[in-house]
């Protein structure tokens, strides 16, 4: 089967969900490929600084992080030693940082981009470019699409 998109994405993770949330607000045809189904565990990043904070508000996704427990600032632990600092102060971003578990943050971010209107198609993985006259077309996906082609332009 070959799905025909304005974007392919891959990788549905807080950038690629960004990505096809804008993209897909503005009436663009995006492809958002997944190699795992969520929910996924990922090892790291389940606390968020205040611009990170501050990028999911802009995407108009703050309500992602509605139950995620907020931080003043973080703490550095070494031996049997640690210490408290609080998020720098910075013009563009408030002093909040939030913690939630990345794979809830992950998945709530791309359900944000399917509800903008993106397709996700999680459980495929691209193995491989697909490159036509020197440019990346779509990719070779493992499951049961095959093929995945995104558009160059209107006249392809």
């Amino acid at each position: 089967m070959n799905d025909i998109a304005d974007v392919l994405i891959v990788g549905a993770g807080p950038a690629g969900a960004a990505v096809a949330r804008r993209l897909a607000e503005h009436g663009a045809n995006v492809v958002v490929l997944e190699r795992r189904s969520f929910p996924r565990s990922k090892a790291c990043g389940d606390s968020l600084t205040p611009r990170a904070v501050a990028a999911i508000d802009r995407l108009g996704a703050g309500s992602v992080l509605d139950d995620a427990h907020i931080t003043s600032g973080l703490r550095i632990s070494a031996g049997h030693r640690s210490r408290d600092l609080a998020w720098p102060r910075h013009p563009e971003f408030g002093v909040v940082g939030a913690a939630l578990p990345r794979r809830v943050l992950d998945e709530r971010l791309a359900m944000h981009a399917v509800a903008a209107g993106a397709t996700l198609l999680d459980g495929h993985e691209a193995v491989e470019p697909i490159v036509e006259r020197g440019f990346v077309r779509g990719a070779v996906v493992r499951s049961a699409v095959g093929r995945v082609y995104a558009k160059l332009s209107d006249e392809d």
